[in-house]
C-alpha cells in the first residue's frame, strides 16, 4: 500500500508540473479561408491577396479552333511570342518595343510547325500589345499571319490569335 500511494504521489507530482503550452496560430498562414480574409490567408488582416490572371493563347489555324498548352513571351534583342500544342507551334517575332499598339509582324524570326511540316516564311502578318504591365511583367495582345512554305502550294492560316497575360 506504501508502494501505491509513492507511486499516485509522484504520479500527481509530475502531471501537476506539466502545464500544456500555449499554442499561437498565424491565421495568415494556416491554408484556410479564416473570418475576415477574402482569400485563403490574404486579404482583411493579412497581406492583399495578389488577383488571378490565368495566361492563355487561343486561335484559329486554318479554321480550326486551337488552344496552346504551351505559352512563353521573352525579350532579347526581340520580343519573342512562342507556343504550341500537340500539332501547332508557332514563334512571332513582336519586334523590340514592347509598346502598345498595332504592327506589322516581322518576316525575320517568325515561324510556324505544324503536324511536323516546317513553315518558315510569313506573310501579311499582323499583332497587337493591348496590355504590356511592366511591374507585373505581363502582356496581353492579338495576332494573325500566313506562313508558307516555298515550292509549295499549301498555306498556314493563323487567325483571331489572342494572348493573354503572359508572363516574362
Amino acid at each position: 500500500m506504501k508502494n501505491t500511494f509513492f507511486y499516485l504521489a509522484a504520479m500527481l507530482a509530475i502531471f501537476s508540473s506539466c502545464k500544456e503550452k500555449e499554442v499561437i496560430i498565424d491565421k495568415c498562414a494556416n491554408g484556410f479561408l479564416d473570418p475576415g480574409e477574402t482569400g485563403i490567408d490574404c486579404g482583411g488582416n493579412c497581406e492583399p491577396c495578389i488577383p488571378y490572371e490565368p495566361s492563355a493563347i487561343y486561335l484559329e489555324c486554318n479554321g480550326v479552333p486551337m488552344s496552346m498548352s504551351i505559352k512563353t513571351i521573352v525579350h532579347d534583342t526581340s520580343w519573342l511570342l512562342t507556343a504550341a500544342n500537340d500539332s501547332l507551334s508557332f514563334q512571332f517575332n513582336l519586334g523590340n518595343t514592347g509598346t502598345i499598339g498595332n504592327f506589322n509582324l516581322p518576316a525575320s524570326g517568325s515561324f510556324a510547325t505544324k503536324n511536323g511540316i516546317f513553315y518558315m516564311n510569313s506573310c501579311n502578318g499582323v499583332y497587337a500589345i493591348s496590355a504590356h504591365n511592366l511591374v507585373t511583367k505581363k502582356m496581353s495582345g492579338f495576332f494573325q499571319a500566313n506562313f508558307y512554305r516555298v515550292g509549295f502550294s499549301d498555306t498556314l492560316k493563323i487567325r483571331n490569335g489572342q494572348f493573354e497575360f503572359l508572363s516574362y
